[in-house]
């Protein structure tokens, strides 16, 4: 048996407890560290950002790729500022709206433009 097949078999018999934290604390890191790895990975694709809307996408996706907090995200597509958070289509708004996803987009444009100049340095 090799020196790090002992010392495990060790921890194992003498500190079985500590052994299996450690254990699910590297997978709990293994898993976020990826999680995080791939978020920072796709929204720093320039082909993900400021994005045209499409029906299939989210407020929060929306939010996301023009890089601006939820309460702009909210304002344009018309959603209660202190509502619960709704996994709702661009689509699904638009219809409620009645409006066209271009009307949306057009208004999406305006309320972050606007958003940018009253903050500079942040977001796209």
């Amino acid at each position: 048996m090799t020196n790090m097949g002992r010392v495990i078999k060790d921890l194992w018999q003498h500190n079985r407890l500590a052994l299996l934290a450690f254990g699910i604390a590297l997978c709990a890191f293994g898993f976020f560290g990826i999680k995080t790895a791939s978020h920072v990975i796709y929204w720093a694709d320039p082909a993900h950002q400021d994005q045209p809307l499409a029906a299939w996408m989210t407020p929060r996706y929306v939010g996301q790729s023009h890089q601006v907090p939820p309460e702009v995200v909210k304002e344009a597509f018309f959603l209660a500022a202190d509502g619960p958070p709704r996994r709702i289509s661009i689509g699904t708004i638009a219809a409620e709206q009645d409006m066209t996803i271009a009307q949306l987009q057009e208004r999406l444009d305006g309320i972050v433009a606007a958003w940018r100049a009253a903050n500079p340095g942040r977001g796209g």
